[in-house]
C-alpha cells in the first residue's frame, strides 16, 4: 500500500457524504427524531407502571428499526443505484481503485448512521427525563453509562447489517435487492438465536422441534448474532451486570464480521464487470 491511497480515500469519502446530505437525510432525521419522541411519550403515558422504563424501552426498538432501514437505503442509492444507472463508469474513471471507492461509500453511511445513532439517542434521552419527571418511579431508568453503551452496540448492529447490504449492492442486479436482502439479514440475525435457545428449552412449543432446531444449527455458522448486542436491561434496570459479557468482547464480534464482509464485498466488486 502507497502513502497515496489514504489520502486519496479522503476526497471519495467527502464525495460520498456530500451525495447523502444532498438526500435531505438532515431533514428526514429530524422528522423522524421527531416521531421518536412522540412515540417514546405516548409509550409512557400509556404506561400504568414504569412510564420512564416502557418510553426508553420502545424508544430503543424504534431506533433499532429505522436506523438500518435509513442506512440501507443509502447503501442502496449510494452503491446499486450507481450501478444500475451506469453512473460507475464515471466514478471509477477517476485515480482511484474500486475498493476505494466500495469503502469510501460504507465509511460515509456508516459516518452518517453513528450521527444519526447520537441524535437519536439524545432526543430519547430527553424524552425520556421528561416523562420520569412527570411521572416518578421506584426504579429509576439509567441515561448514563449503561445508556451510552446500548446506543453504541446499536451502532455496531447497523454497522453488520450495512455491510452486509453492500455485500449485496456489489452483486445486484436490481437495488432494491439491497434493502430487502437487508432487511431479512437484520431479521434472521437478531432471532436466530433466540429461537434456537427456545427450541432448546422447550421442545413443545412446536411440532417438529426437533426438525427446526437441526436446520436452524448451521446459521449460527454463518450469521451473527446481533441479538447479543441488545443490552437495554442495562439501562432500563440501571444495572450494569445485565450487559453480560466483556463490552470488548461485545465490540469484537461485531468488528471482526464487518472486516470479513468489506473483504468479501471488496473482492467481488474489483471482479464485477460492467458491460
Amino acid at each position: 500500500m502507497t502513502m497515496n491511497q489514504p489520502v486519496a480515500f479522503l476526497p471519495d469519502l467527502r464525495l460520498a457524504l456530500r451525495l447523502i446530505i444532498r438526500s435531505r437525510v438532515v431533514l428526514i432525521a429530524v422528522i423522524v427524531g421527531s416521531i421518536l419522541c412522540g412515540v417514546a411519550w405516548l409509550a409512557g403515558q400509556f404506561s400504568p407502571r414504569q412510564p420512564a422504563t416502557v418510553a426508553l424501552d420502545v424508544g430503543l426498538s424504534f431506533i433499532r428499526v429505522v436506523l438500518p432501514t435509513l442506512a440501507l437505503l443509502q447503501i442502496q442509492d449510494l452503491v446499486a443505484r450507481e450501478v444500475e444507472r451506469r453512473l460507475v463508469l464515471t466514478s471509477l474513471t477517476y485515480p482511484h481503485s474500486r475498493s476505494e471507492f466500495l469503502l469510501a461509500r460504507f465509511g460515509a453511511v456508516v459516518l452518517v448512521a453513528l450521527v444519526t445513532c447520537l441524535f437519536f439517542s439524545a432526543l430519547l434521552a430527553g424524552a425520556v427525563s421528561w416523562v420520569a419527571s412527570v411521572y416518578p418511579q421506584a426504579t429509576n431508568v439509567s441515561l448514563g453509562p449503561a445508556f451510552v453503551f446500548t446506543s453504541v452496540l446499536v451502532w455496531f448492529d447497523v454497522t453488520v447489517v450495512v455491510a452486509f447490504g453492500l455485500v449485496l449492492a456489489t452483486v445486484a442486479t436490481t437495488p432494491h435487492l439491497v434493502f430487502v436482502g437487508g432487511i431479512g439479514f437484520m431479521i434472521i440475525a437478531r432471532s436466530a438465536s433466540t429461537i434456537i435457545q427456545l427450541l432448546e428449552t422447550d421442545r413443545d412449543v412446536v411440532r417438529g422441534a426437533e426438525w427446526y432446531h437441526q436446520g436452524l444449527q448451521w446459521v449460527q455458522w454463518i450469521v451473527p448474532d446481533l441479538a447479543m448486542l441488545d443490552v437495554r436491561p442495562a439501562a432500563l434496570y440501571n444495572k450494569l451486570e445485565f450487559i453480560g459479557p466483556s463490552p470488548w468482547i461485545l465490540m469484537a464480534m461485531p468488528t471482526a464480521y464487518v472486516v470479513v464482509l468489506l473483504v468479501i464485498a471488496c473482492a467481488g466488486f474489483s471482479r464485477r464487470r460492467f458491460d
